[in-house]
């Protein structure tokens, strides 16, 4: 009687295995179901970095494209910049927040702290972009880099035993550098490299060999600026 119970619930365990596996099958076959697409539950932190300029708002002067200038005196105005758009905001401080059309603007400046922001439209260089300006001649050598932002989803994922990627969206900053020539009617697109600054500037190689000799590789902004105002000082411009 024992091994009779035994076999009769082996057989009941089976069925209901039997038809929980034939329940699955029906579920594969079914095209509603994608068995492919399964949840990721993960709790993102907080963003890196901004899509902004600056995390408030900022004192600046506004020049639009009509010659008028912004704000007038006796009217407050603050501003940010929205990086990732190229758009520029303002408000008055009270209640109305607004920003202003790319191509009404001509230029503006920002100032952060001890930071002063010079945004431009350089037709030379781009009618689509604000370049900030670095070094701004008459005369001589000009520098202007175009400052792009781009947002990076989170990828982060959980597989159970291990996680991989990020758990966190952030925004990224990158540049591309431009130098107007004297006469200021041609550009070139540069690379802050010992290389390509040699490369730009075929015409001061020996002031450049002699401020490279003892140096290799990149060359961060500020060297490269102070560089630039060296050689239009002893050009005389």
């Amino acid at each position: 009687m024992r091994i009779i119970c035994i076999v009769i619930g082996l057989l009941a365990c089976f069925t209901v295995l039997h038809a929980q596996y034939t329940e699955l099958d029906n579920i594969g076959s079914n095209p509603n179901h994608h068995l492919g697409i399964l949840p990721i539950f993960f709790a993102k932190d907080s963003a890196k970095g901004s899509p902004y300029l600056a995390l408030g708002w900022l004192r600046g002067m506004l020049e639009l494209t009509n010659h008028k200038r912004l704000p007038e005196q006796g009217h407050g105005l603050f501003f940010n910049y929205d990086k990732m758009n190229e758009r520029l905001f303002a408000t008055d401080g009270v209640s109305k927040t607004w920003f202003y059309p790319h191509d009404s603007i001509s230029s503006f400046y920002l100032v952060d702290s001890n930071t002063i922001y010079c945004f431009e439209r350089v037709p030379l260089i781009s009618q689509a972009h604000f370049l900030l300006s670095l070094v701004k001649s008459e005369k001589g050598y000009s520098l202007y880099k175009r400052l792009i932002t781009k947002f990076i989803v989170a990828d982060y994922r959980d597989e159970g035993y291990l996680g991989t990627g990020r758990r966190f969206d952030r925004y990224t900053d990158s540049y591309e550098y431009y130098i107007i020539y004297p006469g200021d009617s041609t550009f070139k697109k540069l690379n802050l490299t010992v290389r390509a600054i040699k490369k730009a500037l075929p015409s001061e190689s020996s002031r450049l060999n002699k401020f490279f000799s003892q140096k290799s590789g990149r060359v961060d902004e500020h060297t490269f600026v102070l560089l630039l105002q060296n050689i239009n000082d002893q050009n005389g411009f």
